[in-house]
């Protein structure tokens, strides 16, 4: 600091001008990094106590050492350590000054301190300071601290004080919290904190508690009515993984000004209640996981709710293994564009009402309901699907489900259905038929496992933009589907498309299959399957035909003349255990792609003709196509020339009718 100093003459001669004197000032040094001691080499981790002193700059001669820890060593700031008497591997420090000890900034002042556990700041000189982020940071043995009328008059800035600091109990009700504006990760993961003391703050001037109390895993005394959080725009995470105490009252809480609501209360694992009442939500954008994965929570009651500005509630109510009910009332979500997973994963819901959710501008639907299996009444009717995009997995496995009513849903915009409906097991019928589905394109598992509906009405579905139908139909109880009007020329994967289910009857003629490359186990273990229109089905481009009909019991006739094998190299278990075919008609099948034919007609005992005009299985791989000692013998078998007929014959001599 510069000082005036006037001269004067012991002859009473006064001299008219001063000197400027530039008198350093006592600063402690700023820490240079995690573990520097204030510009010096010492081992920081063996620190077990800290005292500031306003006793000068001379060691005592008990010092086993000392240091310059002054800014820009100028030597008014000494820090010196003694043995500590509790532990001899351990040291106490004094940091002493002419006056008290001062710095520009305490941001990281003890951080990875991790043997401290006593810090007094009896002459410590806070004035002037706006930030104290990280000072505690990882001081996993912190038990006491004395604040000795700190003055934080000027503190603007606690954010990550205490991340990860072993404190169990503490008190900064004697702070000056006046001008704080960010506490984001506070106290995060200072697994050790049972008891917080800020009775009688002022906090104002808030602005983020972002993270605050995150994974504080054994808070149990703490009042959140001692803050002020009025000014407050960002609680997203603040009591996110928060332990130890079952119930927190909020009511106090202005949360008029928050935009950040995310997983707010997401992983607190032993919260039984919140009383949230009296919540303006009106300015929240964003609720994403706000109350996910509460472990203990059994009913939220959100009715104050209004979150008029919200744009996202993804996962919102999420993974809440003991959540039974959740309490609306005027849910205005009118600009939420994302509620993915917003329901999902709650096995013991069963009081849900979702009348007044608006939906309009929602485009992303995926796992809302997906695995709430004790849900059996969810009134979805008055949704408005219009800018719905995605619809993956939205009722997953609501086995209890027995009624969903779509008739005045508008999905002209949805593209994935997905799963939508799969492990729906208790579901009576389905009435979709005056679905828009032109701009859909994945279909996979859309009716996958709904082993209670008989009837589906799909028949006049615009499918001209489906690319993926794999699993589909697989094991539901449908008994008939007409298919044979379905534009089919851009999907790829027919995969178990009809595979284990109860479908008797299925038309799927006049599929003009240009872009079908994966046909395996399509019909699959359809053991009810007797009547198969595959008429003019088309398959130039497919290379995967194996297990397509395997287990197709009920199937006697199959004609298949209109499929083009060129491109296909595996048709291996095609017709496998489908004993009952009597007629199969393969004349137009060709081994060009040298497919893999194991197994091809294992266990077909019952075919009495067998068309192979132009099959070549001189140049198939892994040519055991598995005609069995029970195999009938007299069985009529065209094949395409004197070659094949000698291989046929070389390899099952018993055979009595094969030709050309």
């Amino acid at each position: 600091a510069d000082m005036d100093i006037k001269i004067t003459s012991p002859y009473s001669v006064d001299y008219p001008g001063t000197i400027r004197v530039d008198v350093p000032a006592a600063n402690l040094a700023l820490r240079a990094g995690k573990t520097d001691f204030f510009g010096n080499n010492f081992d920081i981790t063996k620190i077990a106590t800290v005292r500031f002193s306003d006793q000068g700059i001379t060691p005592p001669t008990t010092a086993l050492g000392s240091f310059d820890v002054s800014e820009g060593k100028k030597g008014n700031v000494i820090a010196w350590y003694t043995k500590n008497a509790a532990d001899p591997n351990m040291y106490d420090v004094v940091i002493s000054a002419y006056g008290k000890v001062k710095t520009r900034n305490a941001d990281s002042l003890f951080a990875d301190f991790t043997g401290l556990t006593d810090v007094d700041f009896t002459n410590f000189n806070g004035k002037g300071i706006n930030s104290f982020r990280n000072s505690f940071k990882n001081t996993k043995s912190l038990k006491n601290i004395n604040w000795g009328g700190l003055d934080t008059s000027s503190v603007q800035s606690f954010g990550i004080m205490f991340l990860g600091s072993g404190i169990k109990n503490l008190d900064m009700s004697s702070l000056d919290w006046s001008k704080v504006t960010d506490t984001s990760s506070m106290f995060s993961d200072a697994d050790k904190l049972e008891s917080l003391n800020l009775t009688g703050i002022n906090t104002e001037s808030l602005r983020n508690i972002h993270s605050m109390f995150r994974n504080t895993r054994v808070l149990k005394h703490f009042n959140p009515a001692d803050l002020n959080v009025s000014n407050v725009t960002s609680m997203g995470y603040a009591f996110a993984g928060t332990g130890g105490a079952e119930s927190y009252d909020f009511s106090s809480w202005d949360v008029s000004k928050v935009r950040d609501f995310s997983n707010m209360f997401g992983s607190a694992p032993d919260l039984k209640s919140l009383n949230l009442t009296g919540w303006d939500v009106s300015s929240g954008t964003n609720f994403s996981y706000m109350f996910q994965r509460m472990g203990n929570m059994e009913e939220l009651d959100v009715s104050s709710f209004h979150p008029v500005n919200a744009t996202s509630t993804i996962g919102m109510f999420q993974f809440n293994p003991k959540l039974k009910k959740i309490k609306f009332n005027n849910f205005d979500t009118s600009k939420v564009v994302n509620m993915d997973s917003m329901f999902a994963h709650n096995p013991e819901l069963v009081d849900l009402d979702v009348t007044s959710l608006k939906t309009g501008k929602v485009t992303n639907f995926s796992n809302m309901f997906r695995n709430d299996n004790k849900l059996k009444v969810l009134d979805v009717s008055n949704f408005d699907t219009s800018s719905g995009i995605s619809f993956l997995e939205m009722f997953y496995n609501m086995s209890y489900v027995e009624e969903l009513d779509f008739k005045n849903w508008d999905v002209s915009n949805a593209k994935i259905f997905q799963s939508m409906f799969t492990d729906c097991k208790s579901l009576k019928k389905l009435e979709l038929n005056g679905w828009n589905t032109s701009k859909v394109t994945d279909m996979r598992s859309m009716f996958a496992n709904t082993t209670g509906i008989e009837k589906i009405e799909v028949s006049n579905w615009n499918t001209e933009s489906v690319t993926m139908m794999d699993r589909m139909f697989e094991k539901t109880n449908v008994r008939t589907l007409l298919l044979n009007h379905w534009n089919t020329k851009k999907v790829t994967n027919t995969s178990y498309m009809f595979s284990n289910s109860k479908l008797e009857t299925i038309d799927v003629s006049n599929w003009d299959n240009q872009s079908l490359t994966n046909m395996f186990g399509m019909f699959w273990t359809a053991l009810n399957l007797h009547t198969l229109n595959i008429n003019n089905f088309k398959t130039p481009q497919v290379t995967n035909m194996s297990s397509t009909f395997a287990m197709c019991k009920a199937l006697t006739n199959l004609n298949l003349s209109s499929f083009d094998t060129s491109k296909v190299n595996r048709m291996d278990s095609m017709f496998i255990g489908s004993d009952n075919i009597s007629n199969l008609d393969m004349s137009s099948f060709t081994t060009d792609a040298n497919p893999n034919i194991s197994n091809m007609f294992n266990s077909c005992n019952g075919l009495t003709n067998l068309r192979l005009d132009n099959f070549e299985f001189t140049k198939g791989t892994n040519p055991n196509i598995a005609l069995s000692a029970t195999f009938n013998k007299n069985t009529d078998i065209k094949v395409k020339n004197a070659t094949e007929k000698a291989w046929f014959l070389s390899k099952y001599p018993t055979f009595t009718n094969v030709h050309e």
